[in-house]
């Protein structure tokens, strides 16, 4: 019987069915029972406790809670901490001098008295926000030898015989790209700040030769990526006109890259080209379409599987998953200390974490046996605690991975934060309205990202990018 009903039926149904069939009305009361259980187990999800983003969280449902501790330091910077405040500049642009007239105490003239030092105070501002217009002239002359009428060549960049300059060009691709500024608002801004009203299609010009230029830096991470030690992976969602694509992320502390593709699995991974080239660490999110590439180490998430257990003790109220739970903040705890002091764990200690990992999952099985009719070769679909339970018996090497490789990575964040702003690109626009548009957003964004991980100025290296010379980065690894 199917195990959704949608229509109940009435008590005098119900004692018909039930002198006639009973063991039909048995296989109705379980649908019945385990279509509570989906409703409710559904009801209950939110980002706390499953894969759900934030923004679909309801205002009464808990909210999600950090795995950090209080360090029991105040806010604010820390002793030793450098800071970021205004010093003084050695080159002042202008200088303005004010004169001691007169003395403060008894009013003598002092107009005529020589200075014997300066007090200093220096204001950082603006200056007026104006576009400067610079003409080219190209000489025309006649030629003595054929007497034809020549003229000087303009300089590559001066195309049109009106139209912005470079910097101006790279400012729109910054605000729209890096700032994730609205098309309409920062037209509006442009028209408000500078006396010009750029258009759309002006915009979108400035944007395609910013994409263009940052070809060079999308070749060198596809050709660095595969070197590295450990590379996060993640995907999601992006709606393009209304159809639905995949934004993809590869990157490490020091680089991004994005690519849109129409698929999320296999199809897409292997247009792409970095992940069937790499042989690191791969962390990511237990996608099927990552473990089908065996040349690579896996590791995963482990935030994932917290919320999953969070979800298993609170709402199924599953001991073994608390007692789990709990113990990857142990295993956290000790490897951040390891870190601290340089000192990897033995192969005794090791193994103590294992015994007691795979203690709890027999836990967790005895919780959650199969029926007989699971154990049968076509089993019926699993609840949530038995998949769980398959993928962390199934994959208990690369879960624990990280407590014999230090320098492995707890979860998956650095991926997940590096589609943060592409989000807000979302929620602003809604979706992009076009393939190549979603490509172009993706190509800076990389770029900008990974100018942000190095300390550079973005603005600065944007307007770099438009000269030939954009910022091409090296392999982490040393060899």
């Amino acid at each position: 019987m199917d195990a959704t009903v949608s229509v109940a039926k009435s008590w005098e149904e119900l004692w018909r069915w039930q002198q006639a069939d009973p063991r039909g009305l048995v296989d109705y009361t379980f649908a019945l029972q385990a279509e509570v259980r989906r409703l409710r187990d559904a009801a209950a999800q939110n980002s706390r406790n499953s894969s759900r983003p934030p923004s679909t969280d309801r205002p009464e449902q808990p909210q999600p809670k950090s795995l950090r501790k209080r360090s029991g330091r105040k806010p604010g910077g820390q002793p030793g901490h450098p800071g970021r405040t205004l010093a003084f500049s050695d080159r002042p642009q202008h200088l303005q001098i004010h004169p001691l007239r007169e003395c403060a105490d008894c009013g003598e003239d002092l107009s005529r008295e020589p200075a014997l030092d300066f007090q200093r105070r220096q204001v950082f501002d603006l200056p007026s926000l104006k576009l400067e217009c610079t003409e080219h002239r190209a000489e025309v002359k006649e030629c003595p030898g054929c007497h034809r009428t020549v003229a000087a060549a303009f300089p590559p960049d001066v195309k049109a015989p009106v139209q912005y300059g470079k910097n101006f060009r790279a400012l729109l691709a910054y605000l729209y790209d890096a700032q994730e500024g609205a098309s309409l608002r920062l037209r509006e801004m442009c028209a408000e700040m500078f006396g010009y009203a750029v258009s759309e299609a002006t915009l979108q010009a400035a944007r395609q030769e910013q994409h263009d230029a940052l070809e060079p830096f999308e070749e060198r991470l596809v050709e660095i990526l595969p070197q590295e030690p450990i590379l996060h992976a993640d995907e999601t969602g992006v709606p393009i006109n209304k159809v639905q694509h995949w934004l993809h992320v590869l990157c490490t502390p020091l680089l991004t890259f994005f690519a849109i593709h129409l698929r999320r699995g296999q199809e897409a991974i292997q247009a792409i080209g970095i992940i069937p080239r790499f042989t690191g660490w791969l962390m990511h999110d237990f996608l099927s379409s990552y473990l089908s590439f065996d040349h690579c180490l896996h590791t995963f998430c482990k935030s994932h599987l917290m919320r999953e257990l969070v979800f298993l003790f609170e709402q199924h109220h599953q001991g073994w998953a608390q007692d789990l739970y709990h113990l990857f903040l142990a295993m956290l705890e000790c490897v951040q200390d390891r870190r601290a002091r340089d000192a990897p764990l033995t192969e005794t200690e090791f193994r103590r974490w294992e015994q007691q990992y795979r203690s709890i999952l027999q836990a967790g099985r005895r919780a959650n046996p199969y029926t007989p009719d699971q154990s049968a070769r076509r089993r019926p679909k699993q609840s949530k605690a038995q998949n769980l339970l398959d993928r962390l018996e199934g994959y208990d090497d690369c879960i624990l991975a990280f407590l014999w490789e230090l320098d492995l990575p707890f979860t998956n964040n650095e991926a997940e934060r590096a589609f943060r702003m592409m989000k807000v690109r979302l929620k602003i626009s809604g979706c992009f309205r076009t393939l190549a548009g979603a490509r172009r957003h993706a190509r800076i964004r990389s770029y900008i990202s990974t100018l942000r991980k190095h300390g550079l100025p973005v603005l600065e290296h944007l307007r770099r990018a438009l000269d030939g010379h954009p910022f091409l980065p090296q392999p982490t690894k040393g060899t």
